[in-house]
């Protein structure tokens, strides 16, 4: 009874996102506003009638619908585009972030009374890009090839893959400090920041020799259903080896996008054949993706941080902006293209309703009014970039058209 139950509420899920995304789209605003929209509504912070057996698969289904959309991305980018968007999309996963997470951390010793490391917790919570609306706007531009000759979407989901561990791994390593100077201990941050270089090494190593043990296989491998399930096997239980050990040096979500572009460059039409299947999943696995995404979010938390936090934002958003300008230094990008890349960089959601309570749950001072701030970026950065996407990408960006 309780799996009749579970499933009936999976299709309410469903049929509820569509049309909500439906009516985002009728008002010419990104569906994925509609289905985080829905989300908020029937979740905790509103009707709350998600029964706790869903809440608690939430993650099971992010986690998912997040490993089909940088699968999909992977698959999309040739070897010409990697070689042509490798440096800036280096850049772009650490230096906007960096920016933006030390630039809160000294507005908030102003804002809010820290000290500079309760400041820095806060900052690299905020400074990471939300996968969850950035990746599926820009596979979107591919499909519809948008940016396609000078590879700015494919640059655009290179960085962001990255961008989140880098901000996870200054956040880890400030809170560890807290946690360590708060019992009286002497705290080491270099093992920390070695572990970056580290997990870019590991993150695309693992892939590289995955693609390689499996090529005997999928070279003499033509069904389309059993190309897809291998290698999205494949793909999955790097996700799962990196949540269920939560090992700082490997980023499943890099190594997912990794994973698809080796595939590509040793089979490519076998490859597009995947990304295609993959994408008919996409179309289910977004709803339950912005769905849980909005379901996470409280706004009642916000309270009385609107204008202080708005102030906060404003000032980190145009310092992380001048970062996406510095880190396209040397490209041929137009300013109008680098203004895009800029819009599509704001837009936080996954890793702020994820991480926005953890400094009140480990007993940081000032762990509410993190939450509230976390949250608060959402509430602001995930309308304005969805939205900036959806508006500026036609008026800037290229369209290809084939000779």
């Amino acid at each position: 009874m309780a799996g009749v139950s579970f499933i009936i509420i999976l299709i309410f899920i469903l049929v509820g996102a569509h049309y909500f995304g439906k009516g985002a789209e009728r008002m010419k605003l990104p569906s994925l506003l509609g289905m985080m929209g829905f989300g908020l509504l029937i979740g905790p912070a509103l009707l709350n009638i998600l029964p706790t057996v869903t809440l608690n698969q939430a993650g099971f289904f992010k986690d998912t619908a997040l490993v089909i959309v940088l699968f999909i991305a992977g698959l999309g980018i040739s070897w010409q585009q990697m070689k042509t968007i490798g440096r800036p999309a280096v850049l772009l996963s650490s230096v906007p972030a960096l920016l933006e997470g030390f630039t809160i951390a000294g507005l908030a010793m102003w804002l809010f009374d820290f000290n500079f490391v309760q400041g820095a917790i806060l900052g690299f919570i905020i400074a990471a890009v939300s996968p969850a609306v950035l990746i599926p706007a820009m596979i979107d531009l591919v499909q519809r090839r948008y940016g396609e000759k000078k590879a700015i979407p494919q640059m655009l989901l290179v960085g962001a893959s990255a961008d989140d561990t880098i901000a996870i791994t200054f956040f880890t390593m400030f809170l560890t400090i807290y946690t360590q100077q708060a019992q009286g201990l002497t705290a080491n941050p270099w093992q920390q920041l070695l572990q970056i270089p580290l997990m870019l090494i590991v993150s695309i190593s693992v892939p590289f020799l995955l693609a390689k043990l499996l090529h005997p296989l999928l070279k003499r491998m033509n069904h389309p259903l059993l190309l897809v399930g291998v290698t999205f096997f494949c793909a999955y239980i790097m996700r799962v080896v990196e949540t269920t050990t939560h090992t700082p040096i490997f980023n499943s979500l890099l190594a997912v996008m990794m994973f698809g572009f080796f595939l590509r460059f040793d089979f490519e039409a076998k490859a597009i054949l995947v990304q295609v299947q993959m994408q008919r999943l996409w179309q289910y696995g977004k709803v339950y993706l912005f769905v849980f995404v909005g379901a996470a979010i409280d706004p009642f938390l916000v309270g009385n941080f609107f204008l202080s936090g708005g102030l906060m934002l404003l000032i980190s958003l145009t310092v992380r902006s001048l970062g996406v300008y510095l880190s396209l230094i040397g490209t041929n990008l137009t300013w109008s293209e680098r203004f895009f890349c800029a819009i599509a960089y704001l837009p936080k959601a996954t890793v702020q309703s994820a991480k926005a309570g953890v400094p009140l749950q480990a007993g940081v001072a000032g762990g509410e009014e993190m939450q509230a701030l976390a949250i608060l970026s959402v509430l602001i950065t995930a309308p304005i970039g969805a939205i900036g996407i959806k508006y500026f990408a036609p008026k800037i960006l290229e369209q290809a058209v084939d000779e």
